[in-house]
This record gives structure tokens, sequence and C-alpha cells, in this order.
């Protein structure tokens, strides 16, 4: 799978194309993707350090990066981000 960002929220999306990561999106949020995405994200977004949080969205002093999220899922779908 590949990460893409579906606006400039960002909201990012595991899936294995770009049209599959639009019919999640537009599934999930009801709103259409707006034109310049899905845009894939590079290997420095996928490898830029980020804040971890846990389950309940506290964060945990640790962190991570998108693509350790990436590597992680299990199925098509919302990885990080904004959510509408």
């Amino acid at each position: 799978m590949q990460a893409y960002d579906m606006d400039d929220e960002p909201t990012t999306y595991a899936a294995n194309s770009a049209e599959e990561a639009i019919a999640l999106y537009v599934r999930d949020s009801g709103e259409q993707v707006e034109d310049g995405y899905p845009c894939e994200l590079t290997d420095a977004a996928l490898d830029a350090e980020r804040a971890e949080y846990d389950e309940d969205e506290r964060p945990t002093g640790k962190m991570t990066t998108i693509r350790r999220w990436l590597e992680a899922a299990t199925e098509p779908g919302y990885l990080c981000g904004a959510m509408r």
C-alpha cells in the first residue's frame, strides 16, 4: 500500500491506488476530493518524525512516522490526520 494525502488538512489514507484512496475518502467524508489530490506521500514525508498518540488521542511522549503507521496498516483506509 501507499499513503496518500487527500486534502490540505492533511488527511492521509493508506490505499493500493489513488483511485482506491479517493473511493475510501468519499465514503468516509461524504465529500469529493479537491483538485490536486490525492497526492502520494514522498519518502521524506513518510519518514518525517511526528508525535505519537495513544488510542485515546493523548500524546505518548514518543515519536513515530507515517511510514511506521503505513507498515502497520492491515487494510486500506484512514491512516492519520484530520477527519472532516
